[in-house]
């Protein structure tokens, strides 16, 4: 089915790109304050996420897990990169209710119908391209229970529709607020709030949006 190559081949594109990009991984620890200090949108949004079972959605090297290791709740970590779900497996050795799925970029297969209560993905679906993004919404609410939520941080780039991301502004792909909106709700999603995010120099090229399950 063309649709499906087509979804297989932007998949792999971005997973070749972060597949080892040294100097993020081993500075992005250094950066999970920007999204977990109590005072920001992300973490305030966070806080309105049942997370007794969350998936962890392009986990990476599970920066933001980690600041849920001492919690009792049930953790999935999820990455197309096997190396990261390499290495998150030994950062969390030890750890009890955390599960590890190497998956292939655009489904979650290997999770259950109707089993969590939460998803978020942070600071990873902004290079996602808009069909592949359609994709995980459909599977996002396939493994929510019903009132379940997601938190997606995603790109709010307009411009270079068909382009190639990397030649965007910070590689942010073309998905603006309205796009991300319309494939919620054609998803099964009702989105409860969507905020805009300045990244660098740029205003409002983000976007963070929660949505729940009806």
């Amino acid at each position: 089915m063309k649709e499906q190559s087509i979804i297989e081949g932007l998949s792999s594109a971005v997973a070749a790109d972060w597949k080892d990009d040294p100097t993020y991984y081993d500075n992005a620890d250094s950066w999970v304050s920007v999204f977990w200090n109590e005072d920001t949108i992300f973490r305030k949004l966070f806080s309105r996420l049942d997370v007794a079972r969350i998936v962890d959605l392009a986990c990476g090297r599970g920066r933001h897990s980690w600041q849920m290791r001492d919690w009792g709740n049930e953790k999935i970590l999820v990455d197309v990169v096997k190396e990261n779900i390499d290495i998150c497996r030994d950062r969390f050795n030890g750890i009890a209710n955390v599960r590890f799925i190497n998956n292939n970029g655009y489904d979650l297969a290997d999770i259950e119908n109707d089993s969590c209560t939460s998803l978020f993905c942070y600071d990873a679906m902004v290079h996602f391209d808009h069909m592949v993004i359609f994709r995980y919404l459909i599977e996002i609410n396939r493994i929510l229970q019903v009132g379940g939520r997601a938190l997606i941080h995603h790109s709010n780039n307009g411009t270079n529709p068909g382009g190639v991301y990397r030649q965007n502004p910070h590689w942010r792909n073309f998905m603006p607020q309205g796009l991300f909106f319309d494939y919620a709700i054609k998803s099964g999603f009702k989105v409860k709030e969507q905020a805009a995010i300045n990244w660098g120099e740029h205003n409002c090229i983000d976007m963070i949006t929660l949505v729940e399950k009806i």
